[in-house]
């Protein structure tokens, strides 16, 4: 490549990249929107599951959500804070077919929005997973770039989330490390794609997962 040939392609990539969202307001659900994720092993990139989840109700305060991973589960989220708070069985002979409590989450690592490059913040955050264990993690978060993002489900503008800190678990007291790397779209109102990765406190990766987005559709109100 010749020496105007690398200055247009670097003039291009610059526009390109100054073109991108910088900053991105808070979304809403609406009844209807439906995501649909491939989780992977980022160490082998062999597929580890497949996530669905879709709006089945939505007001100022609060929405639901039905989410399948191998098994059908709900999901009451904080419209407000946009981050899922408690997560019930499915049970078809329940009140709204919600069975018991298996996970919930306090919402301390809520976005902070509107979100936009240059944003940093530092939080806690406490979840108590289907197992029973209860983690609390403490992160350190800034949006690093807006960057245009392939997936499955298409190429997307996205602002770049990145996040450092340790993941304590309160049930056998052990402490790694816990790094996060996290594409949100304005465009289909949630991340798209999401790396993250634990440590031992040997700097020993013991798990890499990530998700990409396969499909979305915005319901009737969205």
């Amino acid at each position: 490549m010749n020496h105007r040939a690398a200055l247009a392609l670097l003039l291009t990539l610059t526009l390109s990249t100054a073109a991108l969202a910088q900053e991105m307001a808070a979304p809403a659900y609406a009844l209807g929107d439906r995501w649909g994720y491939r989780e992977t092993d980022l160490l082998t990139k062999n597929e580890t599951g497949r996530l669905t989840e879709f709006v089945t109700a939505a007001d100022a305060a609060e929405y639901w959500m039905d989410s399948q991973r191998g098994s059908h589960t709900i999901w009451r989220g904080d419209s407000a804070r946009l981050v899922h708070r408690e997560q019930f069985l499915f049970d078809e002979t329940a009140p709204n077919k919600r069975g018991k409590t298996i996970a919930t989450n306090d919402a301390g690592c809520a976005y902070p929005w509107p979100l936009k490059v240059g944003s940093k913040w530092a939080c806690t955050e406490g979840v108590t997973f289907p197992n029973g264990w209860k983690l609390r993690y403490e992160l350190k978060f800034s949006v690093v770039a807006a960057e245009s993002v392939e997936t499955p489900a298409g190429r997307f503008d996205t602002l770049r989330l990145e996040a450092e800190g340790f993941a304590t678990n309160d049930t056998n007291k052990s402490v790694s490390g816990h790094e996060r790397v996290i594409w949100l779209a304005p465009a289909v109102k949630r991340e798209v794609k999401h790396e993250i990765r634990t440590r031992l406190r040997s700097g020993q990766l013991f798990r890499v997962e990530g998700r990409e987005l396969t499909e979305f559709k915005a319901g009737p109100g969205g």
